[in-house]
């Protein structure tokens, strides 16, 4: 889980590297595929950064965040969202150095990915879906797809390696060392690149791979996919056993390879079929702290019990209401970027949907609390629950001569079901005296936040 970022200053030295040339291949990725979803600053300062590191011989440069807002001429803030949207999409890698060290930052600047395997990330081209419409991006897509040429009237008559060009026949079969050498050093270059592959905390890849020898899959489709099966574990909760067999299911036994939309097509069917989210056993409760209600306890308990998408569709089932396929798939965008811990992100969605009396998710209402939270420091649902309660005094503060009496504390409300002694029971609709409660509960809310009694 990658550690809250904090406020960048003018002032603040920086390292910007990277470890190869922007290859030209790549490049035509970033402009034509990453720029609609990143916007134009932050893809201004992508080019930018790239223009710097090729300069130097070594790739390294060493600036501050004043000589970047000069060369893109953009507020601080401004330049503060860009590398945040930057790190989401896997532009960018942010590392703070050692206390007594100069620059104080280094940014590592991450080659975009091939054209085929944006297409293939489900996050990447829902995105871009979503920005560009279905006509651009058919056409994105045509410029990508690789030409096929039709050979099957053709007579190939190439000539091979050993035809063409002469070796020693004992040089092949036992090559000089400095070879060997050199295919041990590139294999550690591998295992490194490989060690730095996005993981989980609590999922196990060695046993997902032990599981699977004994089926169709290619092994090598788990690297590929990696990224793609932590987003499923962590938006679902599933276990390596689970993961084996939807990724069993949804191999194609002709061929061995994985079919990422029906694997994510088979996980989400499963979820939305199932009436009660399956919930993990109870934690011990935190201690408490001498200023949090009871509720906010509960709330917090609840927050670190359940999965995002098993929290969202408590929340919706009270409300007699279902996800939608666009808060699904926000939440997946948020839990993608690994910014946020699943309870934190549960707590989000509390707050978004419960304490703000919001009907849906939206993407800009959701970006907009996660990027405060994120400049707040947010790693634990009681950071979120310390940030919630800030900005709520904040917003309360008098602004005329009728709140001059002072703040209105604001009391949080929970669900039932983020009670301490609440028992599951069978999911049913809401009756009518249900409803009506449900409906006061939420006009409370609504005259505490206006001040009134």
């Amino acid at each position: 889980m990658a550690e809250s970022t904090q406020p960048l200053l003018p002032k603040t030295s920086v390292a910007i590297i990277a470890t190869t040339q922007l290859q030209d291949e790549r490049r035509r990725v970033l402009d034509l595929l990453y720029q609609p979803i990143l916007g134009v600053a932050a893809y201004s300062l992508a080019t930018v950064m790239w223009q710097q590191v090729s300069l130097t011989a070594d790739l390294k440069v060493e600036v501050t965040h004043t000589d970047l807002l000069a060369l893109l001429n953009i507020s601080m803030s401004t330049l503060e969202d860009s590398r945040l949207r930057l790190e989401g999409a896997g532009l960018l890698r942010t590392f703070k150095n050692q206390p007594d060290r100069l620059p104080e930052l280094i940014y590592e600047l991450q080659q975009p990915v091939s054209g085929e395997m944006f297409f293939k990330d489900d996050l990447l081209s829902l995105l871009l879906l979503e920005v560009v419409g279905e006509r651009q991006f058919d056409r994105l897509r045509q410029a990508f797809l690789p030409r096929h040429l039709q050979r099957e009237k053709w007579h190939e008559i190439s000539k091979s390696f050993l035809d063409v060009f002469s070796l020693d026949n004992r040089l092949i079969a036992s090559p000089p060392r400095l070879i060997e050498d050199t295919k041990v050093a590139f294999d550690q270059e591998t295992e490194v690149a490989e060690h730095e592959q996005p993981t989980a905390p609590d999922f196990d890849f060695s046993l997902l791979s032990e599981l699977l020898k004994r089926s169709y899959i290619d092994l090598n489709d788990l690297r590929q996919y990696r990224q793609l099966i932590i987003n499923e574990h962590l938006l679902y909760g599933i276990d390596e056993t689970e993961m084996a067999r939807y990724l069993g299911d949804a191999t194609n036994l002709a061929t061995n390879k994985l079919d990422a939309n029906q694997f994510k097509r088979a996980v989400a069917a499963a979820y939305q079929s199932e009436t009660q989210p399956v919930v993990a056993e109870q934690k011990a409760v935190v201690a408490k702290k001498n200023s949090e209600s009871q509720e906010e306890t509960a709330l917090v308990a609840a927050a670190k019990q359940y999965d995002p998408m098993a929290f969202l569709a408590q929340i919706r089932q009270q409300q007699g209401g279902y996800v939608a396929n666009g808060e699904q798939r926000i939440v997946e965008q948020i839990a993608s970027k690994q910014i946020f811990s699943n309870s934190v992100i549960n707590m989000l969605i509390y707050e978004v949907l419960i304490d703000l009396n919001n009907s849906t998710i939206t993407q800009r209402l959701t970006d907009t609390i996660a990027n405060r939270w994120a400049q707040d420091g947010v790693k634990t649902p009681e950071d979120a629950l310390a940030s919630i309660r800030k900005f709520k005094a904040e917003r309360a503060k008098p602004k005329s001569s009728r709140r001059r009496s002072g703040t209105k504390n604001i009391k949080e409300t929970l669900p039932d079901w983020a009670k301490n002694d609440y028992q599951p029971k069978a999911k049913k609709a809401l009756t009518q005296s249900d409803q009506a409660a449900f409906n006061e509960q939420l006009n409370k809310l609504k005259k505490l936040r206006d001040g009134g009694d």
